[in-house]
């Protein structure tokens, strides 16, 4: 699949990359189908994926485990940790409000703490709606992908696709705003399919915009919905840049299923109306392993897709990234503050008259070898030895410290608000003692969390940060005054 795929997307990516429009410029080249909804629709099935055999893993003594309390607790007296972080002010009064026109809308972009799906979900419960409330307009082409969970009631993908986040390459940020990836695939056969109901198996969506990269090479897919029969479609070449997809059903639609028959495809995000009685627009972009570098290449020019009601103006846009630029040993502070200035600079130029929040990340832990020996004594038994000395417990700790302190400076600059995950964990050996916490807060590697950790830190979030049921009220509508020029919300 590389070789085939790369040398056709080597030529007209970096064509495009030279183009001096944006995607928000003008219209996209759009494909209109119209198709027939049927009643009655089975729950979609994946095809089983071939069986891979594995040698069971031998069991091993020393792998590494999380540190004893009392070791955790020496080396937090002894270290010289750096000033707690002040508390985020708490907004006096409503800090945002939805809209009269429509639900409130939330974009926010980040790592695999939200591809997850629990941080967020459990911000959709802080607002006291009914879980058909919370919808989203925008789902990222990261569907299948491990530790991806999308708001979708079930999705499926076969064949051989290449994931191809923006913050990886910077020829992967071309044209895929808001989502930041793609999937790209040129095998004949490759398919993909969305059950399109809500979770209670309602259809309730009748049309749904697929966005793509164009080219000047012919694309055939073969479309199926609501399992009638399937038609051919050709997308047809034009010069390169994004390009829609539109189906529009003469009702609610069920199921969609799509199948390369012929040609590289790059496609970067699903993007559906609301339905009826939306309280509150989520948008949740994010992705395993991804950085807020994602943004940096994007460029400030960037412009998102949009459909027939208009660019998605979101009300609240946050950021909630960190974790993986701590992952860089050793962490160069300079340089990620260029980046994430960079960063937050394109974001915010793409969405500059919503309220803006940038996310630090929580508190991490290393874990510590322990091999087994025999007690001298007896000859039986294992006995635990204690970790090597100079094994630094918080050194992760340090690097999130810095990483939340630049992530607020460059807030302050912006306008936004600023929250820490590594405050609401309690500061320096957060990870430690939520690990030890009955249940469990945080994951065993010490970097993630579990799903109570996850609405744990959603729920302090609601608290800090005034996220609040009497957002979903419409404001009052008001004559803007003449003489002032857009406000940002902070």
């Amino acid at each position: 699949m590389k070789s085939k795929l790369w040398p056709w997307m080597g030529l007209w990516l970096g064509a495009w990359l030279c183009m001096p429009w944006t995607a928000g410029a003008q219209p996209l080249p759009t494909l209109r189908v119209a198709v027939q909804a049927r009643a009655q629709v089975p729950d979609l099935v994946c095809a089983a994926a071939p069986e891979r055999r594995r040698a069971p893993a031998p069991a091993n003594a020393d792998a590494p485990v999380p540190p004893d309390e009392a070791e955790v607790l020496a080396q937090l007296q002894q270290a010289q940790t750096p000033d707690a972080l002040p508390l985020p002010e708490r907004p006096t009064g409503r800090w945002l409000q939805a809209r009269e026109a429509g639900p409130l809308r939330v974009g926010i972009w980040g790592d695999s703490h939200l591809a997850a799906g629990f941080f967020t979900a459990e911000l959709g419960r802080q607002l006291q709606t009914d879980a058909d409330q919370v919808q989203p307009r925008w789902l990222p082409a990261s569907m299948g992908r491990a530790g991806v969970r999308l708001p979708l009631r079930k999705t499926c993908v076969r064949g051989a696709w290449r994931y191809e986040p923006a913050h990886a390459d910077p020829r992967w940020a071309v044209g895929v705003v808001p989502s930041l990836v793609s999937m790209s695939s040129a095998e004949p056969g490759a398919a993909l399919a969305w059950d399109l109901r809500l979770p209670d198996g309602r259809a309730q969506r009748q049309q749904l915009r697929l966005h793509y990269l164009q080219s000047d090479t012919p694309v055939q897919l073969a479309l199926r919905v609501d399992e009638g029969e399937a038609q051919t479609l050709t997308l047809p070449p034009g010069p390169a840049g994004p390009a829609v997809l539109e189906l529009q059903g003469d009702a609610p639609l069920s199921l969609i299923r799509l199948e390369l028959l012929q040609g590289p495809w790059r496609w970067s995000a699903l993007e559906m109306p609301l339905v009826p009685g939306t309280r509150l627009q989520l948008d949740v972009f994010g992705y395993p392993g991804a950085t807020v570098a994602g943004w940096k290449h994007v460029g400030p020019l960037a412009s998102a897709p949009h459909g027939p009601d208009g660019p998605d103006e979101y009300d609240l846009v946050a950021l909630a990234f960190g974790t993986n630029e701590g992952n860089v040993q050793p962490f160069d502070a300079a340089a990620y503050a260029q980046t994430l200035r960079q960063a937050v600079t394109a974001w915010r130029a793409r969405y500059p008259q919503a309220a803006c929040l940038l996310i630090g990340p929580g508190d991490r832990g290393v874990l510590v070898k322990r091999p087994a020996r025999k007690s001298r004594k007896s000859g039986r038994g294992p006995k635990t030895q204690a970790p090597k000395r100079g094994v630094d417990l918080l050194q992760f700790t340090r690097v999130h410290t810095e990483i939340n302190r630049l992530q607020q400076a460059v807030a302050q600059e912006h306008g936004c608000r600023f929250w820490s995950m590594l405050q609401a964990m309690g500061g320096a050996g957060g990870a430690y003692r939520w690990q030890a916490r009955q249940p469990a807060l945080m994951a065993r590697d010490l970097i993630h969390f579990t799903v109570p950790g996850y609405q744990q830190l959603a729920r302090q979030l609601a608290t800090d940060m005034g996220w609040e049921p009497a957002m979903l009220v419409p404001s009052a509508p008001s004559a803007p005054s003449p003489s002032s020029a857009p406000v940002n919300r902070p």
